[in-house]
C-alpha cells in the first residue's frame, strides 16, 4: 500500500510541474512557433545564407564574362584584349575611344544614324546608333578603349 501512496505522490508532483509550465520555457516540450522564427533567423545569419544569391550571381558573371542586359541606356566600357558581343535588338551607341565591328557571315550591325551596314572589320563612328540585327556573335572590339551606350543585351568577352 506505501508503495501505491510513494508512486501516486511521484507522479502528482511530475504532473504539477508539466501543468505550471510556462510556454516556451525549457521545461515545455511544445516548441514554439517564435522560437523556430528566431533559430532560422539565427541560422540564417550565422551561415550567411542571405548572401548566396549575390554570390552566385557575381561567380556567374566571372564564369562567363560580364554580362548585361538594360531597357535604359547603359555606359559599357571595354579595353584592350575584351570584346563586347551583343545580342539580338541591342543598341550601340560609340561616346570615346575608338571601336571596329564584329560581324558574322551574314552580315555587319546596322548604323541607322547613316543608314547603311558597317561590315566587320570597319570602324565605329562616334554618336551613331549602331543596331545588332541578330544574337550570332556580332558586338565590337578595341585595340585599347572605347565607350559605349548601350541598350538590351550584351556581354563582355575576354580573349
Amino acid at each position: 500500500m506505501k508503495k501505491i501512496i510513494i508512486f501516486a505522490l511521484i507522479l502528482a508532483v511530475a504532473f504539477t510541474a508539466v501543468i505550471y509550465a510556462a510556454p516556451g520555457d525549457s521545461s515545455d516540450p511544445i516548441v514554439v512557433l517564435s522560437y523556430l522564427n528566431d533559430r532560422i533567423k539565427g541560422l540564417i545569419s550565422e551561415y550567411k545564407l542571405d548572401k548566396i544569391q549575390d554570390l552566385q550571381e557575381k561567380v556567374d558573371k566571372l564564369a562567363s564574362g560580364s554580362i548585361g542586359s538594360s531597357t535604359a541606356l547603359e555606359v559599357v566600357e571595354i579595353y584592350a584584349g575584351e570584346k563586347l558581343i551583343a545580342g539580338a535588338g541591342t543598341e550601340l551607341i560609340l561616346r570615346g575611344g575608338k571601336a571596329y565591328v564584329i560581324g558574322s557571315e551574314l552580315g555587319g550591325i546596322a548604323n541607322v544614324t547613316a543608314g547603311r551596314d558597317f561590315a566587320s572589320g570597319a570602324e565605329f563612328v562616334a554618336n551613331h546608333l549602331m543596331i545588332v540585327p541578330r544574337d550570332d556573335g556580332r558586338g565590337a572590339y578595341t585595340n585599347n578603349y572605347a565607350i559605349f551606350m548601350v541598350r538590351g543585351k550584351y556581354q563582355i568577352v575576354k580573349e
